[in-house]
């Protein structure tokens, strides 16, 4: 159980956190979210102890393990390999040994009791590096490597040789397989790509101590937060629920909180009113005063944060152009003549279909995306741009192509000086820039009022093929929903790649995927890419049982008698142990049900106890459904 109690903290001028009071219970997962620079990473630091409260308390158990992962990785000297780096996430597990090692080295010279003693000690120390997971580590480490998007032959590379990206990926991989009893993950999918972030999901599913995540990805806060913890304005407020039931009750409370404040700006004019009228009668000084002091005593109410606007970006019409908007013929790509990224590929887009690159970082996504927006040329082949098609191509590092010195005016006039000014303000007006805005420098802008600029300028040439490198990676949740709004809304050809699955699955109805086994084209969304996926690894995975077992069936004859008997017991108590998991998970989730009813019907309920349960129950679910698929694919 972790307190925060009336917890201040400032960084100069500005107080992030103002007496703020919560409660974390052991077992929760807590998605924490709040617009960029309210204060989250804030309270991570102040639980991991890497920063003081100003003011207040913050109690956690001191026995606590905890596991971080920082939004951003720390620069030091490593000399380990990969493998070596991400299995040495507990430092206990490298003490213990060179403990029992020294204690086995002084047996020869105690006596019996003494000797005694240090073995009970030596059982004790072999017990807690088991219970550590000292044992496995290298299994887990390599598993969680694999998972994240590492080949095996990268294992013994040096872990200063990756790049930034795949070392938070590694740095994420050491955090999760310690297994900690708190576990604070600040943005963990930043640096990840679709089916890394499929991998993660899962794994965080069958985490079973606590859980704080900072997130703008909704897939993870909606699969994963049984909690959220709102940061916002200083302040910090708990709702008993996940990110969906996060985003209506905060819905409700704003409006509570508006009419509260309109009710009290009334009640304190009609005070205020009273006082200057009678101020200067002294039949009425009693009064006066009693009002006074009752306007010195009345608690302001805050006027709430509201959500930010979701019509700032605003797409205007594309372009008329032909049916086809771009086609690759046999096009190969190469950097030094000898590596082929892609042979030999065929692809095309065609006018108004939305297409999302997925796949594997350093599988070739960006490279495809800046071919078919004609920046890369074809190392073989060739590509073929539709009639009239007018491109839009925005990089990843479309930050560092706006100079910082220039206005936001500027930034866009400069990319079609023959528009007007009226043109320029009224584009800008559409991507949330108005009056003085559009005269600060771009320097200055924070992320989602860069990617709203950089969009403004794709627009003042307006494109009917728009091409997006990871745009989402500055936004927070409503900059992603506000794009989202506007992308839907687009009636252009629109190619994607982005490592949110929410984005993916609510803008693409194409998907382009990239793997080991080449380039392969889905005409359907995420959803029905990810189904097509699984048929296909089953495919394979049943045609390498069948072809691995074959010599066996032909060599040897059919399994009777005892061990066919074997096998038939062997089935009934799988399928008997599915049945019990499917009771027990019908059961809990009923209590679970029963308990949400009550908490949200009782305003007098021990909400602390209710949700306590609640973070068991669903912990249970969720390791029982893990079960229940082992023993579903035991029986085949």
């Amino acid at each position: 159980m972790i307190d925060f109690i009336q917890v201040s903290k400032h960084f100069g001028a500005q107080e992030v956190l103002k007496a703020v009071t919560f409660r974390i219970n052991a077992g929760e997962r807590i998605g924490v979210v709040g617009p960029n620079g309210a204060g989250k990473s804030t309270i991570f630091e102040l639980i991991s102890n890497d920063i003081e409260a100003d003011k207040g308390d913050v109690v956690l158990p001191k026995s606590t393990r905890i596991g971080y992962l920082h939004q951003q990785l720390n620069p030091h000297a490593v000399k380990e390999n990969l493998l070596e780096y991400a299995e040495d996430s507990i430092p206990e597990l490298k003490t213990i040994p060179a403990r029992i090692h020294e204690l086995e080295a002084q047996m020869e010279g105690l006596l019996s009791g003494e000797r005694e003693r240090a073995l009970k000690q030596i059982g004790n120390l072999q017990h807690e590096f088991e219970h550590l997971g000292g044992y496995e580590m290298r299994a887990r480490a390599e598993a969680a490597l694999c998972g994240l998007g590492f080949h095996v032959e990268e294992f013994n590379k040096p872990f200063s040789s990756f790049s930034g990206g795949w070392q938070m990926r590694a740095e994420l991989a050491r955090t999760l397989i310690a297994y900690p009893d708190l576990l604070m993950l600040d943005e963990p999918s930043n640096y990840l790509d679709l089916p890394a972030v499929e991998w993660l999901q899962k794994f965080l599913r069958g985490f079973e101590g606590t859980m704080l995540l900072i997130s703008h990805d909704r897939y993870l806060l909606r699969s994963l937060a049984t909690i959220t913890l709102e940061i916002s304005g200083g302040s910090a407020t708990r709702y008993q629920g996940g990110y969906d039931y996060y985003l209506k009750e905060r819905e409700e409370r704003l409006r509570h909180q508006l009419a509260a404040r309109k009710n009290q700006d009334r009640e304190r004019e009609q005070i205020e009113s009273f006082v200057r009228r009678f101020r200067a009668k002294s039949t009425k000084a009693a009064q006066v005063q009693s009002r006074i002091k009752q306007l010195e005593k009345m608690e302001v109410i805050e006027a709430p944060e509201m959500v930010a606007n979701l019509s700032k970006i605003r797409i205007g019409e594309p372009p008329h152009c032909g049916h086809e908007i771009v086609r690759l013929e046999q096009a190969g790509i190469t950097y030094d003549q000898k590596r082929w990224i892609f042979q030999g590929l065929d692809v095309n887009i065609n006018r108004g279909e939305k297409v999302a690159l997925v796949g594997y970082n350093g599988m070739g996504k960006t490279t495809l995306l800046r071919t078919l927006a004609g920046s890369l040329a074809p190392s073989a082949g060739k590509r073929v741009l539709g009639h009239k098609v007018v491109v839009g191509y925005q990089s990843q590092d479309f930050a560092e192509t706006m100079p910082p010195e220039k206005s936001v005016f500027h930034i866009v006039k400069d990319q079609n000086p023959a528009a007007s000014e009226g043109d320029v303000r009224k584009l800008l007006g559409g991507f949330g820039f108005s009056g003085d805005t559009i005269q600060k420098k771009c320097g200055i802008l924070s992320g989602g009022e860069k990617i709203r600029l950089a969009f403004a300028r794709l627009f003042i040439n307006p494109p009917n093929f728009l091409l997006l490198d990871e745009p989402t990676t500055n936004l927070d949740v409503n900059g992603r929903e506000a794009l989202e709004t506007a992308l839907k809304a687009y009636k252009g050809a629109l190619c994607v790649v982005s490592h949110d699955v929410t984005f993916v699955r609510n803008i693409a109805e194409h998907i382009i995927a990239i793997d080991d086994s080449g380039v392969s084209r889905y005409p359907g969304g995420y959803d029905y890419y990810l189904e097509k996926l699984e048929t296909r690894n089953l495919k394979l995975e049943t045609a390498a049982g069948g072809s691995a077992a074959s010599p066996a069936v032909a060599s040897q004859p059919a399994s009777k008698g005892k061990d066919a008997r074997k096998a038939r017991a062997q089935q009934r108590e799988a399928e008997k142990a599915l049945r019990k998991i499917e009771k027990q998970v019908d059961q809990l989730t009923e209590e679970q049900t029963a308990l949400t009813e009550e908490m949200m019907a009782r305003r007098d309920a021990d909400f602390a106890t209710i949700n306590a349960r609640l973070a068991k129950i669903q912990t249970k679910i969720q390791t029982l459904e893990t079960r229940w698929e082992e023993v579903a694919e035991e029986l085949g």
